[in-house]
């Protein structure tokens, strides 16, 4: 039994718990069958399932595979990687409203298709642009939310 997934899994149920009881506070709509609730509530009961499974899979494996659990070291690649993407998604959050979803979103997935490994540049560039175009088109006419535009907003 490794005590660090013990106390991981504790802890994500603890956190799914917490996040699925904050949704009940959401706005409730009218008329709208799914609201701002839908997804948040699925993905912390999602995280709770798969926290269970492995709380269940560590309490039944007992004592025999008992090896300790590797450390966490900046010096791992593994690990750089990980903090790396994290600045990605906070440098992308940060821009969101200054230079706009249409101009913040191809480049963070591709600094992350970057990060990942992915050296193939066209590729890259033509997947970044089409899921950017997909997602905008989806929230913007067929779920009529209108995304920031930041700097193209004059032009748009």
């Amino acid at each position: 039994m490794k005590k660090a997934n013990i106390v991981c899994a504790v802890t994500g149920m603890i956190f799914s718990v917490v996040a699925f009881s904050m949704t009940l506070s959401f706005k409730q709509f009218q008329n709208v069958p799914v609201g701002p609730e839908f997804f948040p509530r699925y993905l912390a009961a999602g995280l709770f399932i798969c926290c269970l499974v492995l709380l269940i899979q560590q309490v039944r494996a007992g004592l025999k595979n008992d090896t300790p659990a590797p450390t966490i070291s900046l010096k791992d690649k593994g690990m750089q990687r990980l903090l790396a993407g994290a600045a990605i998604i906070v440098i992308y959050a940060l821009c969101w409203e200054p230079l706009g979803f249409i101009a913040a979103t191809p480049l963070a997935l591709f600094g992350l298709m970057f990060l990942l490994g992915l050296r193939r540049y066209p590729v890259m560039v033509i997947f970044s642009l089409a899921a950017m175009f997909v997602i905008f088109g989806a929230f913007r006419f067929f779920l009529g939310i209108d995304m920031p535009l930041g700097i193209l907003d004059s032009l748009l």
